[in-house]
């Protein structure tokens, strides 16, 4: 019985095997956009980052400037795991822990207790 209704309830669910390929391509596909549009975030934030660093809108010693350093370096952490790049991976994991680090230190220096 459940042979006989299982190519029935493949079919009207559209489960065919060109479906399913097909699905398994979007889904593959949706991956690689998420992961390029996190790429591309975080490299917008580095750019405002810098940008602003160097305009005088933004200074070193504020939390906004490593806020969006964080941001820029989780949006290409994301990125360089999903593309397998092994450096860029170690550099920003690097600088999000320097951007860390910086954001406990500003907050350190500006506790009532220091």
């Amino acid at each position: 019985m459940v042979i006989v209704l299982a190519p029935a309830l493949f079919s009207s669910l559209c489960l065919d095997s060109v479906t399913i390929i097909a699905w398994v391509h979007l889904l593959t596909a949706s991956n690689s956009f998420i992961s390029s549009i996190m790429g591309w975030l975080g490299t917008i934030a580095y750019l405002l980052a810098y940008l602003l660093l160097s305009i005088n809108k933004l200074h070193p010693d504020k939390k906004l400037y490593h806020a969006l350093n964080i941001l820029g370096a989780l949006g290409l952490i994301f990125h360089a795991i999903q593309m397998k790049d092994y450096p860029n991976l170690f550099v920003n994991i690097v600088w999000c822990i320097i951007a860390l680090l910086a954001i406990f230190l500003i907050l350190k220096k500006s506790s009532p207790n220091s």
